[in-house]
C-alpha cells in the first residue's frame, strides 16, 4: 500500500498531527512541553516555518504551519528528529518516539483556518483537561484570547485578522464550539486524502503537482488519483442521463427518499464536496447531510436496491473520470 503523497508548494498551510509510538507519551511533564517548544521555534527559524496554531497533549501534538518555502517534510524531520533524540537520551529509551511519519493534511487557508484552529485550541477541553481552553498553558489559545506575550516563532495576525483583530470576538467563536461540547465534524478537520478545501483548491494543488513533476503514477499515488474527481454537476447529470431517474423524483423531500439520499451520497462520496457545501446545495443543514450519508451507508449493506443504485452510480462516475483526464 503506498503512503500518502507530501504535497508542497510555496505558502501551502498544513495541519500537522504527530503521535507517540503505540500512543505512548511523548510529553511526560511539563518540562518535556518547554523543550519541545524550544525545538518549534528552531525549527520554524531554521526553515522560515510560521506556525500560526498549536497544542501538546502528553502522547500527541497538533501544528497549523505555513510553509513560505514549500520545506514541510525537512522541517518536520528535523523537529521530530530533534526532540525524538533529545527524549531518549533524556528517559535512556531504545526505538522509535513517534508513530511511523507524522500526518500533514493540506489546507485551504481562507476557508478552514478558523475551525481548525478551533479544533486544535479545543483539544484539552475534550480530553477533560479544562473547561476553558485559554487556562491550557501547553496550547497557543491563549495569545489569541489574552494579551499576552507569544512566542517568537508563533504567528497571530492572519488567525486574528479575521476576527477583525479582536479578541473578544474570537473567544466568543470558541465558546460556541464549547458549548456544543467541542465536537467539530472530523471532515471539517482532516478533508479527504490528506487534503481540506474546496473542489477549486483540490484541482488547483492538482494542477501545481502535474506541473512540477510531469505527471503522476495513479497506480502508485491513488490519493492523488482520488483528486481528478467530479463535480455536482456531474452526479446530477449522471442521475438524470445515464441512471434515467426523473429530476422531480430526486428532489422531493418525502421520507424514505432513496434517490435523494442516492444524491446526497454520491456527492459527498464522489465530489469534493464538503458536508457544509453539499449542505448548501441540498439546502439542508451539514449535520442533516452528514446523517444522510450514515444513513445510506447501512442502506447500501442492508437493502439490495439502495446498494445497486450506489454501485450503478459508482460505475458511471468511473466512465466520466476516464473521459476528463
Amino acid at each position: 500500500m503506498s503512503r500518502p503523497l507530501r504535497i508542497e508548494y510555496d505558502n501551502a498551510f498544513y495541519h500537522v498531527i504527530a503521535r507517540g509510538e503505540r500512543r505512548e507519551a511523548i510529553f511526560t511533564c511539563p518540562a518535556d512541553k518547554e523543550k519541545f517548544l524550544t525545538k518549534v521555534g528552531e525549527t520554524a527559524e531554521k526553515y522560515q516555518l510560521l506556525v500560526h496554531a498549536y497544542v501538546l497533549m502528553d502522547n500527541h501534538y497538533h501544528l497549523l504551519v505555513e510553509t513560505p518555502r514549500a520545506n514541510l517534510s525537512q522541517a518536520m524531520h528535523y523537529l521530530n528528529a530533534s526532540y525524538g533524540n533529545w527524549f531518549r537520551r533524556k528517559y535512556d529509551i531504545v526505538g522509535s518516539v513517534f508513530q511511523g511519519r507524522y500526518k500533514a493534511i493540506l489546507v485551504e487557508k481562507d476557508e478552514y483556518l478558523k475551525v481548525l484552529s478551533a479544533y486544535i485550541h479545543l483539544n484539552p477541553v475534550r480530553a477533560g483537561i479544562v473547561k476553558e481552553p485559554s487556562k491550557y498553558e501547553y496550547s497557543s489559545c491563549r495569545f489569541y484570547t489574552l494579551k499576552s506575550k507569544q512566542p517568537a516563532f508563533l504567528r497571530t495576525d492572519d488567525l486574528l485578522g479575521m476576527f477583525n483583530g479582536n479578541r473578544s470576538e474570537y473567544r466568543r467563536f470558541l465558546k460556541g464550539y464549547s458549548e456544543q461540547g467541542a465536537e467539530i465534524d472530523p471532515e471539517l478537520i482532516y478533508g479527504k486524502n490528506a487534503l481540506l478545501g474546496s473542489e477549486g483548491f483540490l484541482r488547483n494543488v492538482f494542477k501545481k503537482i502535474e506541473n512540477n513533476v510531469g505527471g503522476i503514477d495513479d497506480r502508485e499515488q491513488p490519493d492523488v488519483r482520488d483528486m481528478s474527481l467530479v463535480n455536482a454537476d456531474d452526479i446530477m447529470e449522471i442521475m438524470l442521463v445515464e441512471m434515467c431517474i426523473a429530476e422531480d423524483t430526486i428532489w422531493q423531500r418525502r421520507r424514505g427518499n432513496m434517490y435523494r439520499k442516492l444524491l446526497i451520497y454520491g456527492l459527498w462520496q464522489h465530489t469534493a464536496n464538503s458536508l457544509k457545501q453539499i449542505g448548501e446545495i441540498m439546502k439542508m443543514d451539514y449535520a442533516a447531510v452528514s446523517a444522510m450519508v450514515k444513513i445510506f451507508k447501512r442502506e447500501i449493506t442492508q437493502n439490495k436496491d439502495s446498494r445497486k443504485l450506489a454501485e450503478q452510480l459508482a460505475r458511471e462516475v468511473v466512465k466520466r473520470r476516464i473521459r476528463k483526464t
